[in-house]
């Protein structure tokens, strides 16, 4: 045997050997010369997991394997991505409930004559109570909203 190498020989089931041929079709490599990089790629990734979960170090600190950083980077520009669309969704729907409030009130304005003085505090009064009232609506159907949505 050369090189320190020694002879290894497996059975594997019908799908893992065509798994096998078809990743070392693709590498252009015997099957024999693909099993071996697999296995050294798998240990190369287990040390590297390991090392991460068994590191000490404060958060933030820079982790030095390669793979984890790269599976990580690639989450974090998807979550970057989806976070963005998102809150530009958000922000349009936001900007459209503005824009309706604004024409609300400006309906309301128009439509609405002004309190003469003399009924002045009666009418604060009564708006105070319906508004409590109001509020007390809306409190209670958003309470109702986050049980249904909290499910059994």
């Amino acid at each position: 045997m050369s090189q320190g190498r020694r002879h290894v020989q497996t059975y594997l089931g019908l799908t893992d050997y065509g798994r096998l041929q078809r990743e070392a079709a693709a590498r252009a490599a015997t099957i024999s010369k693909c099993a071996a990089d697999c296995l050294r790629e798998y240990f190369a990734l287990r040390a590297e997991l390991t090392t991460a979960l068994e590191m000490p170090g404060e958060p933030g600190d820079p982790h030095h394997g390669t793979i984890i950083h790269s599976l990580l980077a690639r989450s974090e520009e998807r979550l970057v991505a989806t976070v963005d669309h998102r809150s530009t969704q958000i922000l349009r729907e936001l900007r459209r409930v503005g824009s309706m409030l604004d024409r609300l009130v400006q309906l309301y304005l128009t439509h609405t004559p002004e309190v003469p003085p003399e009924i002045r505090d009666d009418a604060i009064a009564s708006a105070n109570r319906r508004y409590a009232s109001y509020q007390r609506a809306v409190s209670d159907r958003v309470a109702e909203a986050d049980r249904a949505e909290a499910g059994p």
